[in-house]
Formats: C-alpha cells, sequence, structure tokens
C-alpha cells in the first residue's frame, strides 16, 4: 500500500489549523489500484473516526472535530465515491465500503478506535463487523441510521420492492431535485441558505449513477441479522421519528445504550451540536 499523499486542507479545516497547528493533517490513502480514501486528522489522544451518510463528505462533522480534537485524535473522511474520495464505477457497495474503512484504519494504525458512523454509514460499520469483527474497535456510534429498510412481515417500517425500484429511479431522473428535499429533510431547526447549499452541493460530488448504485444498495438489504455480531459498548443515537427502530436495534446489540434526540431532524450532530456532543463525550468517558 503506497502512503498517504499529503493535501492542502479545505478552507474550514485552515481556520481549525489555528487552534491545532502542529497536528492537522489532510491525506489520502490509496485503498485499491487508482481508488484513494481522502480523511483529515487533528488532535491528539484516544482516536475518534467520524463517518458520513449517503453522499455527504467530511465537512458535515466540523462541530465535532472543533469540540473534540481537544481531548482526542479525530478523523473524518470521505467515502468511497463521495467528496474528494475517488470516483469509479465497480465496487460501489456498502461491503466494499467497509473494506476501506478497514483499510484506512489499519493505514492509521487505529487501535481502540470509536467510529462515529451516521445514517447510510451504520449499514457500513454492520458491514465492517460481519467482515472483520470488532478487531480494532474500542466502541461504536450508530447516529439515525437502519439496519434494514426492506419492508418486511416482521418488518413493516420498510419499503416494498416496487417503492425502492420508484426511489431508485427517481433520483436516478431527478437527481437535482431530489438532492435538494433530502437536505432540507435532514433539520427540525432554521439553517442558513450557505449551509444548505453547502451541503446540496457537497452531496452532488457523488456522481448519479453511484449514489443510486450506494443508495440501491443500502434500500435493499436487510443486515439486521449483523447487529448482534457488534460486542463493544455501543451508544445508538435517534430522532424521535426513529425511535422503535432504535429500540429494536438496542435489543440486538449486547452492552448498547439508546438515546433519542427529541424535537431533531436527521442531521442531529448539526441541527443540535451541543447537545450531541455533550451524549457523546458522556458515552465516551463511560468506556475510559
Amino acid at each position: 500500500m503506497q502512503s498517504p499523499i499529503r493535501q492542502v486542507p479545505p478552507v474550514w479545516m485552515l481556520f481549525l489549523c489555528l487552534a491545532y497547528p502542529l497536528s492537522l493533517r489532510a491525506e489520502f490513502v490509496e485503498v485499491a489500484p487508482q481508488v484513494k480514501i481522502y480523511y483529515e486528522s487533528s488532535g491528539q489522544g484516544d482516536p475518534l473516526l467520524f463517518v458520513p451518510g449517503w453522499m455527504m463528505t467530511a465537512g458535515v462533522w466540523k462541530e465535532q472535530v472543533a469540540a473534540f480534537s481537544k481531548t482526542h485524535r479525530v478523523i473524518v473522511m470521505d467515502p468511497r465515491g463521495q467528496g474528494n474520495s475517488s470516483k469509479v464505477l465497480s465496487g460501489n457497495t456498502l461491503q466494499q465500503q467497509a473494506k476501506d474503512l478497514r483499510r484506512l484504519v489499519e493505514s492509521l494504525q487505529l487501535n481502540g478506535v470509536t467510529v462515529v458512523a451516521w445514517s447510510m454509514a451504520v449499514a457500513v460499520v454492520l458491514e465492517y463487523v460481519n467482515q472483520f469483527g470488532n478487531d480494532r474497535l474500542k466502541s461504536v456510534v450508530l447516529v439515525d441510521g437502519w439496519p434494514s429498510m426492506v419492508k418486511k412481515e416482521d418488518w413493516p417500517r420498510g419499503l416494498t420492492p416496487e417503492e425502492t425500484n420508484r426511489l431508485v429511479l427517481d433520483w436516478e431522473n431527478n437527481r437535482m431535485v431530489k438532492t435538494n428535499e433530502f437536505i432540507d429533510s435532514m433539520f427540525t431547526t432554521e439553517r442558513s441558505d450557505p449551509e444548505l447549499e453547502w451541503m446540496v452541493k457537497e452531496a452532488l460530488r457523488t456522481p448519479t449513477t453511484v449514489a443510486t448504485v450506494m443508495g440501491y444498495d443500502y434500500f435493499s438489504s436487510d443486515r439486521r441479522p449483523l447487529l448482534s455480531k457488534i460486542s463493544v459498548p455501543t451508544l445508538i443515537t435517534m430522532t424521535a421519528e426513529n425511535k422503535e427502530v432504535g429500540e429494536f436495534m438496542k435489543g440486538q446489540i449486547p452492552n448498547s445504550q439508546l438515546t433519542i434526540f427529541e424535537g431533531l431532524g436527521h442531521a442531529i450532530f448539526l441541527d443540535d451540536p451541543k447537545r450531541f456532543n455533550e451524549r457523546l463525550a458522556a458515552f465516551l468517558k463511560s468506556t475510559e
């Protein structure tokens, strides 16, 4: 594996550099031939690795980077096909994203890492433990993601195959409209137009076909049987809308805790970063 390639950090990370000038870096790790994963690292201490959801990028974790870089080594990343990472025409599955995550963890020599995964990245964590067990993990934080979006007799809250097909085709045919709707739906608090426009722009960096392939994988796969494979301390954070899903996950994951964030949208950690960060800090302290 080639050594990471140093890159110039984005503007918002340059501001953080003023506070953490000796530890900030933005680099790539090669996880496969011609496939590089972009990450940013700041701070020192126990490692915290933040993984964004579908089409999202490292910048969504800016509030957590600012807060936790004071006490931890914080790594944020762009998964394959998203942000600054490589866009390729194959390997755009969550199983492969889990392999990429493993390569990143190994390359950065992260032992005892806490992985914070949002939305679709929850499924990536489940694929990780399915392939690699709990190796190198200290704890896991699952943020408002579902283990299955497939509607079944014992799981009535998902999508039928027909609904999944319509959803994916709608995204393929109406990418801009659906992306704007998607970003708007993430919040219950007022957000500025520049912030929303930035998130839309970041999401659109994922090519449409890549986005629909990853989306189809997430929407059409039932990963509920993988929940019990997580054996490290786990914090599940859910919106009130997804309370029942969170309760199911808590019942399947040993040594897990569930926190419901009332009145917040899907992007909990941006909608009310103070509340989210306080809960995450308390969980990290409990695992020391």
